[in-house]
């Protein structure tokens, strides 16, 4: 089994999906910018990250992803993150940064806070 992080990213009626599994270090963390990036041409009213399968996260993931919600809030796209892994949330409740997160328990919930 490969312990690296891998993104992939899809669009569901309007809105990203990103998805991160496995081991998050800084080796992933400039693909991760990429794919958190605000959507540039419109073509999703929304980004979701899905984060049930991260089974690692240090600071490079922190600071991707309160980079990525920074940028969203400022163009008015939401940003939510969905079924946090208990590494993601150990490290967001550590850093005191969960409260600035829309999160979600799972993507459906996420998709429903998308909505217009």
């Amino acid at each position: 089994m490969n312990d690296e992080a891998e993104i992939s990213e899809t669009v569901l009626d309007g809105v990203r999906i990103v998805r991160v599994t496995g081991e998050f270090d800084s080796d992933g963390a400039d693909g991760a910018a990429r794919c958190f990036a605000v959507p540039a041409s419109r073509s999703a009213r929304a980004t979701v990250v899905d984060l049930a399968e991260v089974t690692f996260a240090d600071s490079s993931l922190l600071h991707t992803l309160l980079t990525a919600r920074l940028r969203h809030e400022e163009a008015g796209v939401p940003f939510v993150l969905a079924a946090v892994s208990p590494p993601v949330l150990r490290l967001l409740e550590l850093t005191d940064t969960a409260r600035v997160f829309t999160r979600a328990a799972d993507l459906a919930a996420a998709l429903k806070l998308t909505r217009p």
